[in-house]
């Protein structure tokens, strides 16, 4: 576990695993609201940091285990005679409603979520002291990745947008072009801090987004230029990435170096 604390912004990393980042997720708090939940294995460290203060309202990026995996929970257990609202980005309502599909090393690393009943979210979710976040649809990472823009303040909850500048895996599910999109179309908002869900707080957010921008649109060009030479897609991969790691093997493929190249060639 690890305690974030950024202009007045607070946050905990939680996970099972540490040593890699994208294995654990933070969760954001400003003041009663509350951006993202953790996963389901590490209920006990979400609720003792919910705990120190009242939860009024909760809010996802996207539905994955790791960040809507305790939505459930906290309205359960921390609700007391008012139970916190929960809201999703109108894409993930149905999953987190009837569950989806998780392969057995998303079990292992982050746990099986408890189904639950979430509101579509609101225009703006107000904060304590004025200030409200704004939803902005950025898929790409998944159909309902979704960020959150604190204008006022110059804050962008990212989510699973960013994560890192240099992209080298990708989930099956995952779409480069859409995600390019999302990129150009956050950068045309003003911010300066972006708060990763799993790398933290970054000052430059916006020069980060960029960075990523860049790397994903000369990637896509370098494919589309090997495939105009005939390249097979393991070997474009092993041009362009390099060799698969263990992040392949243990996951079958569900999230692996071909899957960005195979993206980046539809």
């Amino acid at each position: 576990m690890e305690r974030i604390e950024h202009e007045g912004v607070e946050g905990l990393r939680v996970g099972r695993f540490g040593s890699q980042i994208n294995t654990t997720c933070i969760l954001y708090r400003l003041g009663s609201v509350v951006v993202d939940t953790g996963p389901p294995n590490q209920w006990r460290a979400v609720r003792r940091f919910l705990g120190e203060r009242a939860v009024e309202r909760v809010v996802v990026t996207h539905h994955h285990e790791d960040h809507g995996g305790n939505l459930a929970r906290i309205g359960a257990a921390i609700g007391g005679e008012r139970a916190p609202e929960v809201f999703s980005p109108a894409g993930g309502i149905e999953a987190l409603a009837t569950g989806f599909r998780l392969r057995p090393y998303q079990k292992i690393i982050w746990g099986r979520p408890d189904r639950v009943e979430a509101r579509p979210l609101p225009e703006s979710i107000p904060l304590d002291g004025g200030g409200a976040l704004r939803p902005i649809p950025a898929p790409g990472h998944s159909a309902d990745m979704t960020c959150f823009l604190e204008p006022d303040r110059g804050w962008l909850f990212g989510g699973d947008l960013y994560i890192s500048s240099k992209t080298r895996y990708l989930r099956q599910d995952e779409s480069v072009a859409d995600t390019i999109a999302s990129l150009r179309r956050i950068l045309e908002l003003g911010f300066g801090t972006l708060f990763c869900s799993h790398r933290g707080p970054i000052e430059r957010g916006q020069d980060a987004l960029r960075r990523k921008l860049g790397f994903l649109e000369e990637l896509r060009g370098r494919v589309g230029e090997l495939r105009e030479r005939g390249l097979s897609e393991s070997e474009m991969t092993r041009r362009l990435l390099g060799r698969e790691g263990w992040m392949r093997w243990i996951t079958l493929g569900h999230f692996s170096k071909r899957n960005l190249v195979r993206s980046c060639l539809a």
